[in-house]
């Protein structure tokens, strides 16, 4: 019931972004564990491997929207070494969102209950699950060297 309520808000949430249009500003981060691994995370509310993060309030910086949106979704906390890969414009759910990505490689992941997450887990970033965002797969690969990096998620 808890999943269907979070998808139909989500759903109300876009048409609302299609009338409005609206400029906004995110963070989202390639957790790297000491293995190698890259954490996604799969909402409740939305298809697909993601990224962490999310929106930026006002007067926010991007490295502290980074730090309460992992400690909020994923119970990650005691960032170090956030390295910024880069600023992408996204504007595919109708609004005009500029996404600043970091690298995080050293951090503290507390088991925490999970609101809007459904599940997480580490990858080979090489090897990604199926339902991968496009996006996501394009920040990790950029990451890797594997691509070039564009201003576009």
């Amino acid at each position: 019931m808890l999943k269907l309520l979070l998808q139909l808000a989500h759903a109300l949430r876009c048409f609302f972004w299609w009338l409005v249009r609206p400029v906004t500003r995110g963070v989202r981060a390639i957790l790297v564990n000491s293995g190698g691994k890259v954490l996604l995370v799969h909402h409740r509310y939305e298809r697909g491997w993601l990224l962490p993060g999310g929106k930026t309030r006002k007067n926010e910086t991007d490295i502290d929207a980074l730090r309460r949106e992992l400690k909020e979704e994923i119970g990650v906390s005691n960032i170090s070494q956030a390295e910024k890969l880069g600023e992408y414009l996204n504007t595919y759910e109708y609004k005009k969102d500029t996404v600043a990505v970091f690298v995080v490689r050293s951090f503290t992941q507390e088991r925490t209950r999970l609101f809007e997450i459904e599940k997480w887990s580490f990858f080979d970033p090489r090897n990604l699950p199926e339902g991968t965002s496009p996006g996501t797969r394009k920040r990790i690969e950029e990451w890797l060297g594997q691509k070039q990096i564009s201003n576009q998620w």
